[in-house]
């Protein structure tokens, strides 16, 4: 009987443990969140400068026909189509490492802004998009 209580209070010892280690993991977790929804390429920076958000994003080979930027809520999202640019059924590649696919940013914005005094602009491959906080 004595061999079954210890090995009952091995298994609450263990559980302890493993309960205060998950705790510890979720805290830490928790701070170090990041604002922004991780959702796959293409990568981002995103700055404040006094009242402004600034976003930069990577958009290399694609046109401004390509993907779209729009608010909802407190969200920025940028997504889009990067679309194969080799079609040509006689070719085989023997190595691809570049990502064709759709994809989705979305970035909670850190303050409400001004929705109709925004600027985006598409130069050398990179997405500035600067918006302006609001009063509310």
């Amino acid at each position: 009987m004595s061999s079954e209580g210890d090995s009952i209070s091995k298994i609450r010892f263990i559980h302890g443990l493993m309960k205060k280690e998950v705790e510890e993991l979720l805290k830490l977790m928790e701070r170090t969140k990041s604002p922004i929804a991780e959702t796959g390429t293409p990568p981002l920076d995103a700055m404040i400068r006094g009242e402004e958000v600034i976003i930069t994003a990577e958009l290399p080979g694609l046109t401004s026909d390509e993907f779209t930027v729009y608010l909802y809520e407190n969200l920025l999202i940028i997504e889009g189509i990067r679309k194969r640019y080799c079609t040509d059924k006689q070719i085989f590649f023997i190595r691809a490492e570049r990502e064709f696919a759709p994809f989705k940013r979305i970035m909670q914005l850190p303050f409400p802004v001004d929705k109709d005094n925004t600027q985006a602009m598409l130069k050398n491959g990179v997405l500035t998009v600067t918006l302006i906080k609001t009063e509310n």
